[in-house]
């Protein structure tokens, strides 16, 4: 009997050895960029942090290197849905008009670029490719300012560009 449940413990922990993980999932991983990147505009922003409730985002059609496999619109998508998911977060908008008013206060364009200008990293496992990812938010009479993070990111685990995040 001692051997029987001893063969059974052993069949299960062998059995559960030979699961792997699931390759990411593409949508994860554009998850994770735009949180992260979120998160710093966030942590530090060019209006006061009392006034958040009442500033809008308004996203302009991003910016995306030809060489990653993600489109603009996902990229804007991922964007905002990580800037809305903060606890104090501003209105965003995934729409931009062609001008502002001046009058506009609260309101700020924000433009993002995602740029992969440095070689691929190989790996034994996979290829990173390094980016840089930069906003620049402005707002009507001449308030401007800016923010970049850079990083690798494994362009096997981004969305397709026919897909959305």
């Amino acid at each position: 009997m001692k051997l029987l449940l001893i063969g059974l413990v052993l069949l299960t922990l062998g059995g559960c050895a030979g699961i792997s993980q699931s390759p990411p999932d593409a949508r994860e991983a554009l998850k994770g960029l735009a949180a992260n990147a979120a998160r710093g505009l966030l942590a530090s922003p060019p209006w006061p942090a009392e006034n958040t409730p009442a500033v809008t985002i308004l996203l302009r059609p991003a910016e995306v290197a030809e060489t990653l496999p993600i489109t603009p619109n996902a990229l804007n998508e991922a964007l905002g849905r990580a800037l809305l998911s903060n606890e104090d977060a501003p209105h965003v908008l995934d729409w931009a008009p062609a001008s502002m008013s001046a009058h506009a206060d609260g309101q700020w364009l924000l433009q993002a670029k995602l740029t992969a200008d440095s070689p691929p990293l190989r790996l034994s496992d996979r290829t990173l490719q390094p980016y840089l990812l930069q906003f620049d938010l402005s707002q009507p009479g001449g308030e401007h300012w800016q923010w970049h993070a850079s990083g690798a990111l494994d362009p096997d685990a981004l969305p397709k560009t026919t897909e959305s995040p």
